[in-house]
């Protein structure tokens, strides 16, 4: 019988495990390869195809409960091609260039060319005096701090205005909002030179009491329980002006931005009603960008309404009903009957006069060369595809995130970017653009928003060390004052929603969106979603305000996708926000501590992977808790190579580390073909690293592959032999194909392959050799409608 036959249940109950950290007992190591039924699985959907159903993708499933797993194999594989003459390994060339960046290394009118973007006039004829604002990450070096920028069209400057927001550590510019007024938009698309410039002063910026001279208007209305509520902008305004103006990180109000070409300024709070005062639950926020039309006055406003049910220490929180009205100007947005859930927002952009018709193309390869996300493969999404995707959703909806992020299976959000911004990352569409933000917009709808009524912020640990969700249950019989204090409210009232986040499963939340964009409304999601983390762990295995992982997260992907989180916060926070030396500090104890568990400890075991108690969970071979799952770890070690590329120093060594894991599983195999870790099974749902859950890690790779692989064990790497003792019945391999649906854009070998690309560019021994091996696979995905795992090595 073969090994399929004999262990094919095995991996069908995998997703299940790992979603319990459970112990279902699995017989023996050979059904590690065998079926692949588990997280990393191709979607029921055609994923690979343009037919997929974008708009309705997602699992049902009920508030806190895990449904079932959602995990049938694809439905159909690409012809098998014929075995490679080499018996022994794939080795091939790189087959998927990435991004390198260097198209908009322009010279524009003989200055010095940084980076340009487009700007696509939508309206089908020429606009005058069109305001433009993006988002703009630039290179380490790229503008240095005695410099500013310039912007140019077909040579000719435009008014700019550049809002620094954070530097690099040589103090160079890393990310701005740039703001821009074309004169004349032509009809079609205008390229935008930045280029660099002396800083100089050109113009005054508008101010409140202009924007309070015109008949601008913004308000709210709500009716909750029969009771009206209000919040109006004017009045805010006015407000502010009396009391002393607007600063930056002010509580009351807000400067967002400020230059010649727009100001902005962030007001808000409860909404009241003249019967009983300011509502406990129920806040707006208005997020106010007045333009300037470049003769002293104000042209037009965009207004961002941004509606909140999130206070961290409301006394009662709950769900609110409530039927809402949004006005700024002529323009009105309602909302005849909404459940807006406890601790959970939405928003609403509305403008003062019109709005321009304008889509502004941001380049995303570009913006691949800066380090702030992956390199990824040269893909090209259909035009049948960007046409199937959603572009908008109703408030508190959840648009194409999984309700119940805890459900096994694969999901659109999982990578290190979901579905909707790996596409734009791969395209710059703006399809892909308004898809992205549609799902950073319906992800506000889940609960983990929780504002800091003293400071006006997303929570802090180092301010509220005891608080914790994971832990309430105990520290709530506590009888310490600081802990009582800390720890969150209870429920008062109906708190039940249909939608769940997970911290071991929860994509990157408004990282790129405010990259690109420079909106506050997706920088405080970044925040709310690193906060979150931090504020939901054991307080006592998190070091109370340090803010560890190792202990706190269990599942090693929830590690690495709070790693991500965290960093992205660490990374893209404005140097001058209180906030950023919170999130610094994190990332530095989140590293310095992995360094003191892994690498200051000269530990004999050769697999370097993190082995801690949440990681370990599978029993294999009669032994509980003796198995990891290598996709976790291959998450884990992306993050870190992440943060490495973000010019977090610390994970440079932890990642040299780590990678020997990814490059070993490619190619231990080469000293000892039959004996060594055979690179079709890098890709392996398990594998076992110690005889018992007291026994120490194994020292080396061979050993773990030897337990885990007994069936396999001795038979030469990719030899005949080997793949027909892997294939049985329909499940048939070919020479060159790795286990774990190698087809599949969520498969494991799909998986496997950022964590690879990082482990690669580490360059420690064997990487490009690992590469080469990987890249001459016979069997791949095709990305170009999936792309959260078309990462590749920036190095290749």
């Amino acid at each position: 019988m073969h090994i399929f036959q004999k262990y094919a249940f095995a991996l069908a109950i995998g997703c299940l495990l790992i979603a319990n950290a459970g112990t279902a007992a699995q017989s023996s190591a050979g059904k590690q390869y065998a079926g692949y039924a588990s997280y990393g699985n191709a979607p029921t959907t055609a994923t690979n195809s343009d037919s997929s159903d974008i708009k309705s993708y997602g699992t049902t499933g009920s508030y806190g409960t895990v449904g079932k797993p959602n995990e049938t194999t694809p439905t159909s594989e690409p012809a098998k091609p014929t075995a490679p003459n080499d018996a022994d390994g794939a080795d091939g060339a790189d087959g998927a260039d990435g991004a390198d960046g260097d198209s908009t290394e322009v010279d524009s009118g003989g200055a010095q060319g940084v980076a340009s973007f487009e700007v696509e006039n939508n309206a089908g004829q020429k606009q005058s005096n069109v305001p433009v604002t993006i988002g703009q990450v630039f290179r380490k070096g790229a503008v240095p701090s005695d410099k500013s920028l310039d912007a140019r069209i077909d040579g000719q400057p435009i008014p700019i205005q550049v809002d620094k927001k954070a530097s690099w550590q040589d103090g160079s510019l890393r990310h701005a909002v740039i703001s821009v007024r074309v004169p004349t938009l032509a009809d079609g698309t205008s390229r935008v030179d930045l280029v660099l410039a002396k800083p100089s002063s050109s113009g005054s910026a508008p101010t409140i009491n202009q924007l309070l001279g015109t008949d601008f208007d913004a308000s709210a209305d709500l009716k909750i329980k029969g009771r009206k509520y209000h919040i109006d902008a004017r009045e805010l305004l006015t407000r502010v002006n009396q009391t002393g103006g607007c600063t930056s990180w002010g509580k009351q109000c807000k400067q967002w931005l400020s230059g010649p070409v727009a100001s902005e300024w962030i007001v808000g709070g409860p909404v009241s009603t003249s019967e009983s005062g300011p509502s406990s639950l129920a806040a707006v926020y208005f997020h106010i960008r007045a333009y300037g039309d470049g003769n002293g006055k104000i042209s037009r406003a965009r207004v961002d309404v941004v509606m909140e049910n999130d206070w961290a220490y409301a006394k009662a929180p709950q769900n609110i009903k409530y039927a809402a009205d949004l006005s700024v100007g002529q323009q009105n947005f309602k909302v005849k009957s909404l459940k807006h859930y406890r601790q959970a927002r939405w928003h609403k952009v509305l403008w003062w006069h019109n709005a321009p018709d304008v889509y502004a193309r941001v380049d995303t390869r570009y913006l691949q060369s800066t380090g702030a996300i992956s390199r990824y493969a040269d893909l090209a999404p259909s035009e049948k595809f960007l046409n199937s995707v959603a572009t908008s959703f109703a408030p508190m909806t959840n648009g194409n995130q999984t309700p119940v992020m805890a459900n096994t299976g694969a999901q659109a959000a999982i990578g290190p970017l979901p579905r909707w911004t790996s596409t734009y990352a791969v395209s710059g569409d703006q399809r892909a653009f308004d898809w992205m933000r549609a799902n950073d917009d319906a992800v506000g709808t889940y609960g983990f928003h929780y504002r800091d009524q003293e400071t006006g912020r997303p929570l802090e640990i180092t301010r509220h060390p005891q608080v914790t969700i994971a832990n309430y249950s105990s520290a709530s019989q506590s009888g310490d004052p600081q802990t009582r204090a800390d720890l969150l409210p209870k429920c008062g009232g109906d708190c039940n929603s249909p939608y769940a986040f997970d911290i071991a499963h929860h994509p990157s939340i408004g990282y790129v969106p405010y990259l690109v964009t420079g909106d506050y409304y997706y920088l405080e999601e970044m925040q709310f979603t690193a906060s979150y983390i931090e504020l939901w762990g054991n307080e006592k295995y998190r070091g109370f305000d340090k803010g560890l992982l190792a202990h706190a997260q269990g599942q090693v992907r929830g590690q690495a996708w709070s790693l991500r989180s965290i960093g992205d916060a660490a990374f893209a926070t404005p140097d001058d926000d209180p906030m950023k030396s919170y999130f610094e500090g994190l990332v530095a104890n989140i590293l310095a501590d992995y360094q003191d568990r892994f690498l200051a400890d000269d530990r004999a075991d050769q697999l370097h992977v993190i082995d801690t108690y949440g990681a370990a969970i599978y029993s294999l071979n009669g032994q509980s808790r003796v198995g990891i799952a290598p996709w976790q770890a291959d998450f884990f070690t992306w993050a870190v190579g992440h943060a490495a590329e973000q010019g977090f120093t610390a994970a440079t060594p932890f990642l040299k580390w780590l990678a020997t894991f990814q490059i070993g599983r490619m190619t231990d195999w080469k000293d000892n073909p039959a004996q060594g870790y055979c690179w079709l099974l890098a890709s392996a749902y398990s594998l076992q690293i110690r005889d018992s859950r007291s026994s120490g890690t194994y020292a080396t790779l061979q050993r773990a592959y030897e337990k885990s692989f007994a069936g396999i064990d001795g038979l030469k790497c990719n030899s005949q032999p080997m793949i027909n003792e892997l294939s049985s019945g329909s499940n048939s391999y070919v020479r060159g194909e790795m286990v774990g649906y190698a087809n599949s854009a969520t498969g494991f070998p799909a998986n496997f392959q950022p964590a690879l690309s990082m482990a690669v560019d580490s360059g420690i021994k064997n990487a490009a050799l690992a590469w080469s091996i990987f890249a001459g696979r016979t069997i791949k995905p095709k990305f170009d409608t999936y792309p959260n795992f078309a990462i590749v090595p920036r190095s290749q």
